[in-house]
């Protein structure tokens, strides 16, 4: 018989109840599977139950929470055999809207017997990993102030609330950077997102040409005091390129290096920089519903020249354009 595991949060914001869980895993045995459970009982327990799953040999972990319980299930399963698989069960779910997961968990362990695979880039922010975009400066400073019973509550509401409180009170700040092996230089940097998916909290594609097996990261950087009424407006229909203080860089390394900017990481506060970014090719293997989320993946139309051809670019100019 095959294992798997379903790691939840049970105070995750719409979380299924244990009974549910296990009345789904326990349907799944006569297809061969033997479903178990593990809650989650702090903060980080989730890395270290995927990690021993992954040691015992357990083929398949779900990570059943918010996109935080995700990213720590993803600490502990980077670069094992092990796959991962999504339940529904947090505030945002950005990752499973990408991929088109469906909302009941009874259908999400589908993927068990009719899932597909893909292998997925991680960034890195120091020495913890992330699978949708990490940010740095004004998006960090909002994810940091959201009081966690608000986020409960309220889910992503919450984030616009704050937000839109934080636009009148948030200051770019002057900041040196370096891509890769280059000089370092100095910009006014009010906003960094670095993008391996392309969902920003399942409203925006912000990085919307992302591909997440191609070993780089998107980067767009907002410089200036503010981001303006205008460029807001073009982020809204995915039309920033190009737009005043709007930088875009396909790359695989960036380091932040003025201290005191704070990070977010798939949607959690993170810490402040200084802080070096990079990519891990491929690191994950996760299952998804059959026919869904090849868009975040290489098109099997573009060729293996094509692709070297892409990263070689990117390499050279930082951009990858």
């Amino acid at each position: 018989m095959e294992r798997a595991l379903i790691i939840y949060n049970p105070k995750a914001r719409n979380a299924p109840g244990t009974s549910r869980l296990r009345a789904a895993a326990d349907f799944y045995r006569m297809h061969g599977w033997r479903i178990d459970l593990a809650p989650t009982l702090a903060a980080g327990h989730a890395t270290l139950l995927a990690r021993e799953a992954a040691e015992g040999g357990t083929p398949v972990v779900f990570s059943c929470g918010g996109d935080g319980t995700l990213n720590e299930v993803v600490n502990g399963l980077v670069g094992t055999e092990t796959r991962l698989a999504l339940i529904r069960g947090g505030t945002g779910n950005v990752f499973a809207k990408e991929i088109h997961l469906p909302r009941s968990p009874e259908k999400a362990l589908r993927v068990l017997l009719e899932g597909e695979e893909g292998k997925f880039d991680l960034g890195k922010a120091n020495d913890r990993y992330f699978l949708l975009m990490c940010g740095v400066g004004f998006d960090a400073a909002v994810v940091r102030k959201v009081p966690s019973h608000t986020k409960k509550l309220l889910g992503t509401t919450s984030y616009v609330l704050w937000g839109v409180a934080e636009v009148a009170r948030y200051r770019s700040k002057p900041v040196v950077i370096r891509l890769g092996d280059e000089e370092e230089q100095e910009i006014d940097l009010y906003w960094m997102l670095l993008g391996n998916t392309r969902s920003y909290g399942g409203v925006l594609n912000i990085a919307h040409d992302a591909i997440a097996d191609d070993g780089l990261l998107d980067a767009y950087i907002f410089a200036g005091s503010r981001i303006p009424i205008t460029t807001a407006a073009r982020l809204a229909v995915q039309r920033q390129d190009g737009a005043p203080g709007v930088s875009f860089q396909r790359l695989r390394e960036l380091s932040v290096v003025t201290p005191g900017m704070p990070v977010q990481a798939d949607g959690e506060y993170f810490g402040e920089t200084p802080m070096t970014f990079t990519v891990e090719r491929q690191a994950i293997t996760i299952l998804m519903p059959p026919g869904q989320g090849r868009q975040l993946l290489t098109p099997p139309t573009l060729s293996l020249r094509a692709r070297e051809e892409r990263i070689r670019r990117a390499g050279q100019r930082g951009d990858g354009a």
